[in-house]
């Protein structure tokens, strides 16, 4: 009960001092909810390694998603507790059964921030998959605790302050290239808004004929993700959508917006797309608001965007899709 005391008291203090960036809001939007409710439970997929699979993808909620490109299997952020932060509840429970995972290759981290790197989440994952290997930007080593796994290092540098793609590395014979995300490194929120910590990055992933996109957390870059949709003819890619204010126009930077969200998948040019970073927490209104305009766009013939619809396939927590 201290513990978790201590927690809410430095949640209201930060969220006092960074009162313009909204954190008062969150937190008095979610405080009663975190006390009295528990997240919601959801179905749960008994199989998610395939024995035959191209690309499948497992939304276990918020950004967190368990994806298998043929006989690879990784997750990204994998974020597995019950609030965020310590106050804000999730609204449903982590998709997936771990003890129904039976192989783990990768975990990949895009960035420092708690709601993407959970130290609880990894902790659990090093010990029932101790051949996993730990892939994350420089700059969020100063955060990481020590694990008992292969921790691998990307420099990110380039693509972050220069030419929008970083230098690839071969990880067990997958091509692994960190690429451009507009947004923080950090943990404490004082070092994300302050001095702003760099570490963070997007993934593209190459495995045999496959290509996978991870955008992380990300603002809207018209300039970088072009470039990045004509050096990678992707397959399949992972966007956030949210949180945002004004999600049918531009505002946020750190984060694309419902528009900004689609303007980025067709810069990059992926065949589909999968919708995350939505509908766990209650950020500034209804978790699920930016994924409903999102929505809304796509069916405004009008929006100049609905010609996308076909292609943006939207899961539930649990859910798993599979592109063959």
């Amino acid at each position: 009960m201290r513990k978790n005391a201590l927690k809410i008291l430095s949640f209201v203090l930060l969220s006092a001092f960074l009162s313009s960036c909204g954190y008062l809001n969150i937190f008095l939007n979610n405080v009663g909810e975190s006390i009295s409710s528990e997240p919601r439970k959801v179905a749960k997929v008994n199989d998610p390694i395939k024995d035959s699979v191209k690309i499948s993808v497992l939304w276990v909620g918020h950004s967190t998603t368990l994806v298998q490109m043929y006989d690879k299997v990784f997750f990204f952020d994998p974020f597995f507790n019950k609030r965020f932060g310590g106050v804000l509840m999730r609204q449903e429970e982590p998709g997936i059964d771990l003890d129904k995972l039976k192989r783990l290759d990768y975990i990949f981290i895009s960035h420092s921030h708690m709601d993407h790197m959970s130290f609880s989440s990894i902790d659990e994952l090093a010990k029932r998959y101790p051949k996993a290997k730990l892939i994350f930007p420089e700059g969020a080593e100063q955060y990481l605790p020590g694990y008992d796994l292969d921790m691998i290092r990307l420099e990110n540098h380039d693509a972050q302050y220069k030419d929008y793609i970083g230098k690839s590395v071969m990880i067990d014979g997958m091509k692994v290239t960190p690429v451009f995300a507009q947004h923080s490194g950090g943990r404490y929120a004082f070092d994300v808004y302050t001095w702003l910590e760099p570490g963070a990055t997007g993934y593209v992933l190459e495995y045999k004929d496959a290509v996978l996109f991870y955008a992380g957390d990300t603002g809207y870059n018209p300039f970088a993700f072009k470039k990045i949709g004509d050096n990678f003819k992707i397959d399949v890619a992972l966007v956030p959508v949210g949180p945002c204010r004004n999600c049918d126009s531009t505002s946020f930077w750190f984060h694309t917006t419902s528009m900004e969200t689609l303007k980025l998948f067709r810069d990059i040019k992926a065949n589909y797309m999968i919708p995350v970073h939505y509908g766990a927490a209650k950020y500034i209104s209804d978790p699920n608001r930016p994924l409903d305009i999102m929505n809304k766009i796509l069916d405004d013939p009008e929006s100049g965007f609905s010609d996308l619809k076909p292609r943006v396939k939207e899961l539930k927590v649990g859910e798993q899709i599979i592109f063959n």
